[in-house]
């Protein structure tokens, strides 16, 4: 989908609530703004789920950063600021655009995805231009409706102005591409070509084949990134722990080069794609994941060390 017609979908959909709430005098309760946040930026998800091919994954990620933003701007009012239409609607606009980058970038964009830097830089971007766009159209969306009443042309052209920075931000540039067919046996520990400034192409291998590997007695840097206490409840045989968290600090406690192939895993995902992200800035280009993670290796009935 074109991010141009992407904006003026979107742009569409928030006249047609605001149309709704000014109609229909619908009141503005704290529920009534969760399922409007949900249900406006799901058409946001669906944007961004089109400009990386995956509109139906986009859905979930809108609607999350929709009920982000309007939990963020109803806590504002309620903590810091008691005016409900004061900071707190740009403030929660600029938080809305940051949690939408990061599941852009982070998941909706998975396997080939943007680096924690890239994110930030694309989130920034996108909630400070967004978030100047919105404020100088806010007196329009929201203001005190002129004595004609309002005007839904204008309301539309407003929406699509103040939608189109930060949907720009994210989805300027070419949409990713998966991998034409997963690793075979032999080359699934092959790390792909160099990635690009964006992108996370490290390797993956299942469960079944790591422990093959280790049962053929090669010799294998297993790297379990949980927590001590996960960590001494059970992990792959051979792994060593360092939690994500203390990576950086204890680097090294790695054995083996940075040359050298390197299986990384967590519970179930996260965790490791930070820590690989601090790899990569130490120079390890052969990183490999264990697919599906602990989680993964559990769901199998495999040895467990403890």
């Amino acid at each position: 989908m074109n991010t141009i017609v992407g904006v003026l979908i979107v742009a569409a959909v928030a006249t047609v609530g605001d149309s709704i709430w000014y109609t229909y005098g619908v009141r503005h309760t704290v529920v009534a703004g969760l399922v409007h946040g949900a249900l406006l930026l799901t058409t946001v998800g669906a944007v961004l789920g089109a400009a990386s091919r995956h509109v139906l994954k986009g859905l979930p990620i809108g609607a999350l950063a929709g009920i982000g933003g309007a939990t963020s701007y109803y806590l504002i009012v309620a903590v810091i600021h008691g005016r409900t239409y004061g900071p707190a609607i740009p403030a929660a606009w600029v938080i809305m655009w940051l949690i939408l980058a990061a599941l852009d970038g982070r998941w909706l964009r998975a396997p080939v995805r943007r680096t924690w830097a890239a994110v930030g830089v694309r989130g920034v971007v996108a909630a400070v231009l967004g978030g100047i766009a919105f404020y100088l159209v806010l007196n329009t969306l929201w203001g005190r409706p002129p004595a004609g009443g309002r005007n839904y042309i204008v309301q539309f052209l407003a929406w699509a102005f103040a939608w189109a920075p930060g949907l720009f931000a994210l989805t300027l540039g070419k949409a990713p591409r998966a991998a034409a067919s997963a690793p075979s046996r032999m080359t699934s520990a092959i790390t792909p070509p160099a990635p690009g400034p964006e992108v996370d192409n490290s390797g993956s291998l299942t469960a079944e084949e790591l422990l093959k590997r280790i049962d053929r007695g090669e010799t294998l840097r297993i790297l379990d990134v949980r927590s001590e206490r996960e960590f001494a409840a059970g992990h792959v045989p051979g792994a060593v722990n360092i939690p994500f968290t203390r990576l950086r600090s204890r680097m090294v406690d790695l054995a083996g080069t940075v040359e050298d192939e390197l299986i990384l895993y967590c519970g179930h995902g996260p965790r490791a794609y930070i820590a690989a992200a601090t790899l990569r800035g130490k120079g390890w280009k052969r990183i490999v994941y264990l697919s599906g993670h602990w989680a993964a290796w559990q769901a199998a009935g495999l040895r467990v060390e403890r």
